[in-house]
């Protein structure tokens, strides 16, 4: 089966690539670096070049490279922005590729104008703030506030064979579209991430890696790591803009991962640091879990405040004799629910199923 896989956020499409190819299947990537991640892709739709001459090959590419985008059988489209927004460029490209190709299915895999306009008053928490405030610096996003956008949203998602999410965030707000799936678990290449057993020695380490500041609740992490920053018993460090290698290396030498404070769900660092047998404070609410068909999860679940992460630390540094085995039971987790090979297999079922 020939697949185009269009789009990468952290590296979710990569690991089903890789899955689908261990099942036989031909499958091309195109996507963006998605930013200092740099993710490998066989299509480029971004520029390594700055500036003006920058913005000009990143509008041009697409284009350039819409005949490599056509005659697939699977075309899997990560979000309703692939490409420029304004001028309609997104909207002409992605209707000539649907038009153009056999069963289309959309993820519901982050920020789309459903979620922005729509889930954020279906959930009981969630990022919408501090990312105007932190990360846009504005009272509207750009694109997702748009009257347009949510009707391209709307559009697109009644127009795909499917609708596919990946955690219960992005299931809330397709919930009463006829073509929306079962949500299918993050997919990550277990032979790539080394298991590490978890012994703590010294200082716990403890880490977040700073990406979207305002989006992953950075602030009520600074926050926290502010209040614990007195305690010659913790290692704590935020990090951020590095590559996907570079993360890998840093998520090595240390215990405890902090993903994202807003989050109800796992997100795509949170399975790697899983992966490789890290203890993990993220998202592990119970309608998360339900929507995955899990009965629990190894991570510990955090709120959206500093008091609740220093609580889950300070239990974690009273506790450190089971790290070993909260490692051990992360890695099982990731191999049972997220292997690559299990999730691209869900995916084929799901793109022929009938309903």
């Amino acid at each position: 089966m020939k697949i185009l896989l269009l789009g990468e956020y952290s590296g979710l499409h990569n690991n089903l690539k890789e899955g689908l190819l261990e099942l036989g299947h031909d499958v091309t990537l195109a996507s963006s670096l998605d930013g200092f991640k740099k993710f490998p892709s066989d299509i480029l739709l971004d520029s390594y070049k700055k500036g003006i001459v920058g913005k000009i090959e990143r509008n041009i590419l697409p284009f350039l490279n819409l005949h490599k985008m056509i005659g697939y059988d699977v075309v899997q489209i990560i979000n309703p922005i692939i490409f420029n927004p304004r001028f309609g460029i997104n909207k002409f490209l992605l209707e000539f590729i649907i038009n153009n190709n056999n069963i289309i299915s959309l993820l519901g895999a982050g920020c789309d104008a459903i979620f922005w306009q729509k889930t954020r008053h279906m959930l009981k928490y969630g990022p919408f703030d501090d990312t105007l405030k932190f990360d846009f610096k504005s009272k509207t996003h750009p694109h997702y506030d748009s009257d347009y956008m949510f009707k391209w949203n709307i559009n697109l998602a009644n127009r795909v064979d499917h609708i596919i999410p990946i955690m219960y965030e992005y299931e809330l707000g397709y919930k009463n579209f006829n073509n929306i799936r079962s949500c299918i678990p993050i997919p990550l290449n277990i032979k790539k991430i080394n298991f590490y057993e978890n012994i703590v020695t010294g200082p716990l380490k403890i880490f977040h890696g700073l990406n979207r500041y305002g989006f992953k609740g950075t602030r009520l992490i600074e926050q926290a790591f502010n209040d614990l920053s007195m305690n010659s018993n913790l290692d704590l460090k935020i990090l951020g803009k590095m590559s996907i290698d570079q993360y890998l290396q840093i998520l090595q030498e240390t215990n405890v991962v902090i993903d994202q404070a807003f989050s109800h769900s796992a997100g795509m660092n949170a399975i790697y640091a899983l992966g490789m047998g890290k203890v993990v404070l993220g998202g592990a609410e119970p309608e998360s879990l339900i929507a995955l068909g899990l009965d629990s999860s190894p991570i510990i679940n955090i709120e959206p405040s500093a008091d609740s992460i220093c609580k889950k630390i300070e239990y974690l540094l009273d506790n450190k004799n089971i790290f070993p085995q909260k490692g051990y039971e992360s890695r099982l987790f990731v191999e049972k629910n997220h292997d690559y090979i299990k999730v691209a297999n869900k995916y084929v079922d799901t793109w022929f199923s009938k309903g």
